[in-house]
């Protein structure tokens, strides 16, 4: 289920102060947080930054690889998206492009690999659960907080990511849009 939110992504408090919250956004392969909302998380979280780089550098030989996969990546305490006092954010690398900018894939490809991303958040979040708390719904649905992910530099049309994450009947997607 998707809620839309208007408001800033990066105040987002768990409604269990002791739950983990989960923040999702695309991502490319190549290690670059540099423009979008990706400078935002960069800012926020820069722990989780490091370890995205990293991951990507160790895949530099076909970073395409990455396509349709999740890196979840728990944030430091120190970070400054953790300064709201709840736990420590969880971020989620989708990998929905290979390259940014004139690179990037097309709308579809981005899509597909949208889908994929998704489905492999989803069986690491029902594996995190069984260790963590994470925010949840009274009905049981894990929270997943994300900006209109594909629709910024990736310059994919908002309906068709929508479509795709309507399929996660399982999470409930907050989805964050500022006027």
């Amino acid at each position: 289920m998707i809620k839309y939110i208007k408001g800033d992504l990066f105040t987002h408090t768990p409604s269990s102060r002791s739950a983990i919250s989960i923040f999702a956004h695309a991502c490319n392969c190549r290690g670059s947080w540099g423009g979008g909302i990706a400078t935002v998380f960069y800012r926020k979280f820069p722990s989780a930054y490091k370890i995205y780089a990293d991951y990507c550098s160790t895949h530099a030989d076909d970073p395409s690889k990455l396509l349709g996969t999740t890196l979840l990546i728990p944030s430091s305490s120190s970070d400054p998206g953790n300064e709201n006092g709840q736990k420590i954010v969880y971020v989620a690398c989708l990998f929905t492009s290979d390259f940014y900018g004139k690179k990037k894939l097309t709308p579809g490809d981005i899509a597909a690999n949208t889908d994929l991303s998704m489905k492999d958040l989803d069986t690491q979040l029902e594996s995190l659960k069984e260790e963590k708390e994470i925010e949840s719904t009274d009905q049981g649905e894990v929270v997943v907080n994300m900006p209109k992910i594909n629709a910024g530099l990736f310059a994919v049309p908002w309906e068709i990511t929508e479509d795709v994450l309507n399929k996660f009947n399982n999470l409930h997607i907050n989805v964050y849009v500022v006027d």
